[in-house]
């Protein structure tokens, strides 16, 4: 009767453990499942599948050394200075025994927001149209934000290419015109500050800071929230601090499980 008994209790027993087995080793599996998802969350660097534009400047400014290097733009890039506003400068920037083309668009690129300064030989220098290309193009890959200023000449003549800028246009390279004329047109036809309205230099110059300065907190604002905030006023706030990523979640997964471990010791 013993000898009966005994292989009826190792049967019973091998039917129990196999049981146990089998309603814990789908949560065993679960657990492993998303330990493994969250440790691949966390080592995950999102720059190895979308590698981020790296900004040199703030501020990149397209315009025509011939109208406006000795006035308007010596005070206009002091400006920015004295706003502690980085501007690209070709004369202090460019690196010596570089090629000027190649340097100057990588520039371009790497700028926050490109300021293109309309004036009455703009369209007279292929450089500057050249510029003007690659800037509407960063525009419209790079999200690059674009300010268009008019000195001395209308919105409508920059719009339409009429007077100078048609004479000009002219005398370009024909695999190149209408390519220019779709930049000068898209850029025309964005907000812009006007020259005109403003009964002092000095006050435009101002204005045109102040619009940058939005820009840029819109810039920053949309950006990484580690990066430091730009106020319109001109002040710097206190860098925001981004939370510190921490296993905390990782642990309560673990800790769920926790039981399961336990019972296989």
């Amino acid at each position: 009767m013993a000898s009966s008994t005994a292989p009826s209790l190792s049967v019973l027993a091998a039917l129990l453990l196999s049981l146990g087995i089998i309603l814990v080793l789908p949560q065993l599996v679960l657990c492993v499942a998303t330990m493994t998802h969250s440790e691949g969350q966390e080592n995950f660097d999102p720059s190895l599948s979308t590698p981020a534009l790296t900004h040199e400047y703030q501020v990149f400014v397209s315009f025509r050394g011939a109208d406006i290097r000795t006035g308007f733009k010596s005070h206009f890039f002091a400006a920015l200075n004295h706003e502690r506003i980085g501007a690209y400068r070709d004369d202090i920037d460019l690196p010596r025994g570089e090629e000027i083309g190649p340097e100057l668009l990588k520039a371009i690129e790497t700028s926050r927001i490109a300021v293109v300064v309309f004036s009455k030989n703009y369209a007279t220098s292929d450089w500057c149209l050249d510029e003007l290309m690659k800037i509407m193009e960063c525009k419209r890959l790079l999200n690059q934000r674009v300010l268009p200023i008019f000195y001395d000449v209308s919105q409508s003549e920059v719009l339409e290419q009429k007077g100078i800028f048609a004479e000009a246009l002219l005398k370009g390279p024909e695999d190149k015109i209408n390519n220019w004329r779709a930049a000068l047109t898209e850029a025309a036809d964005l907000v812009g500050l006007h020259l005109e309205h403003y009964s002092l230099e000095s006050e435009f110059i101002e204005e045109i800071v102040e619009n940058i300065w939005t820009m840029l907190n819109e810039e920053e604002s949309a950006s990484a929230p580690s990066r430091r905030q730009i106020d319109v006023s001109g002040q710097h706030s206190e860098p925001i601090i981004s939370p510190q990523n921490d296993a905390s979640s990782r642990h309560n997964v673990i800790s769920e499980w926790t039981p399961f471990f336990f019972f296989f010791k």
